[in-house]
């Protein structure tokens, strides 16, 4: 099993897709035009205020793989844990854009997920 793998999903979760995602709403919503000097405001609160769900990631993933063999089934499940774990952090923030924010966040982690895989394959040495 791949054991960085909630690192990799939310380093690019937060790093890549969000902003990315945030861009093109931006571009195609003029009241989500923010601008682009606010992606890093965006990147530190994003990378501080998930901390969190990293640390509950974690956990899980090490629960689900200790668990369930099937790679998708722990995929899905780790999804839906960070996931809720966005809208309860969106939620405790509240705001007006609290919600478009907890899509656009619950979005770029199920993009991000389908780029890594949870079975690491190993390399094996012959001798």
């Amino acid at each position: 099993m791949n054991k960085l793998y909630p690192l990799q999903l939310w380093f690019t979760c937060i790093v890549f897709v969000a902003p990315l995602l945030l861009i093109i709403i931006g571009l195609t919503k003029s009241e989500w035009n923010t601008g682009l000097e606010t992606l890093p405001l965006f990147l530190m609160f994003g990378l501080v205020l998930s901390l969190p769900a990293l640390l509950i990631s974690f956990l899980t993933y090490r629960l689900l793989t200790e668990t369930i063999s099937s790679a998708i089934l722990i995929k899905i499940l780790l999804n839906m844990v960070i996931i809720g774990i966005v809208f309860i952090t969106f939620k405790i923030i509240s705001g007006s854009m609290a919600f478009m924010l907890s899509l656009v966040y619950s979005g770029s982690v199920v993009l991000s997920s389908l780029i890594y895989s949870i079975n690491h394959k190993e390399k094996h040495r012959s001798l």
